[in-house]
């Protein structure tokens, strides 16, 4: 494993332990997360400020309990680490969110400096805000 992979790897492991602290130490000053789709917490986030008041604490709000994401697999050489994994999770509103996922992280001198996140956007449209999809 190379060394940017065990610093993704480790920003797994804490934000699966809840230790967010650690976690966002990982992150550079300057990181952007890019949360692929339309949803409600989807958008382009720039900072750690943004990153924790405007994506993760209105996303932790809509989860019942933990939500683990598990990584399937990494692949990558250089700065370029991608993350196949799966996660799984019950929402406030009673629902299974139990989501797949592909990140791609930038690692650069030791810190994280972008991550995008491509997932279900439909799963967190009906399981974690409640809304009904309309079919043809």
């Amino acid at each position: 494993m190379t060394e940017n992979q065990k610093i993704v790897q480790a920003w797994f492991d804490h934000v699966s332990k809840g230790d967010a602290e650690a976690a966002f130490a990982l992150f550079a000053d300057d990181v952007v997360y890019d949360l692929k789709g339309t949803t409600p917490v989807s958008g382009v986030y720039r900072g750690l400020d943004e990153i924790v008041n405007k994506f993760f604490a209105p996303w932790r709000k809509q989860i019942d309990g933990d939500l683990v994401v598990h990584v399937d697999e990494l692949i990558g050489e250089g700065e370029r680490v991608c993350v196949l994994g799966h996660g799984s999770a019950k929402t406030v509103f009673g629902q299974r969110y139990d989501n797949d996922y592909a990140f791609v992280f930038s690692v650069k001198n030791g810190k994280i400096t972008h991550v995008a996140e491509y997932l279900d956007t439909a799963l967190v449209e009906t399981a974690a805000y409640g809304k009904k999809l309309v079919g043809p």
